[in-house]
């Protein structure tokens, strides 16, 4: 009887110890869980705060630079003509709502500009040519827009920001300047772009001013 009685007793505290210790593991599982969950979270938190901070100095340059703006060049001494118009490739975010993760992304990856471009002589109504350049990703850092296509091999642009008409700084200089202003909020509107064309292995100065 006593042994019997002794057994039961072992049996229940193995039992009793079994039920405790898979309760335990289950919490430290929960635990273990929640931990990696919250790092997850606050990594998550801070890629899209990184993002949203980039995407931001991206549209701060776009909008900047967004319009149209027109110059001139000489060539077999006649005078040219050259605008171009600057549109963003994705509109403006006016909605209040949180972006998520994948958005930003997206945004942040596919925003550029899209440009047309039309030269042509004022005194000969048969002298226009235009292109359209699409997916243009300016440097938002140098000030430095490339206008370089397959669509339009004939002709190549290069633009540096301008603000100053009349500097004598390089416009490379200019460029980042005006650029690193624009980042920073002091500049709302770019109001000239200085550069150069090159067309059939000859190379233009360029200086268009904001229409």
């Amino acid at each position: 009887m006593k042994a019997n009685l002794l057994l039961l007793t072992l049996i229940v505290l193995f039992t009793v110890g079994c039920g405790d210790g898979e309760e335990g593991l289950k919490e430290q599982t929960f635990i273990q869980t929640s931990e990696e969950i919250r790092a997850q979270n606050e990594n998550q938190e801070m890629w899209a705060a990184k993002l949203s901070s980039d995407l931001k100095v991206r549209r701060t340059f776009i909008d900047a630079i967004e319009g149209e703006f027109e110059g001139k060049f000489e060539l077999r001494n006649s005078n040219f003509k050259v605008r171009i118009v600057i549109t963003p490739t994705i509109p403006g975010y006016e909605n209040n709502r949180v972006r998520t993760l994948p958005e930003l992304e997206y945004e942040l990856q596919n925003l550029g500009i899209n440009v047309h471009v039309v030269q042509w002589n004022p005194n000969s109504d048969l002298s226009g040519v235009s292109c359209i350049l699409e997916d243009i990703k300016p440097n938002v850092e140098k000030g430095i827009i490339d206008l370089i296509t397959e669509n339009c091999k004939k002709n190549t642009y290069k633009f540096y920001l301008a603000d100053d008409l009349n500097s004598e700084n390089e416009a490379s200089t200019d460029g980042q300047n005006v650029a690193g202003l624009v980042r920073e909020g002091k500049i709302k509107f770019v109001q000239a772009l200085k550069g150069k064309l090159r067309s059939n292995a000859k190379v233009y100065n360029l200086t268009l001013e904001r229409k």
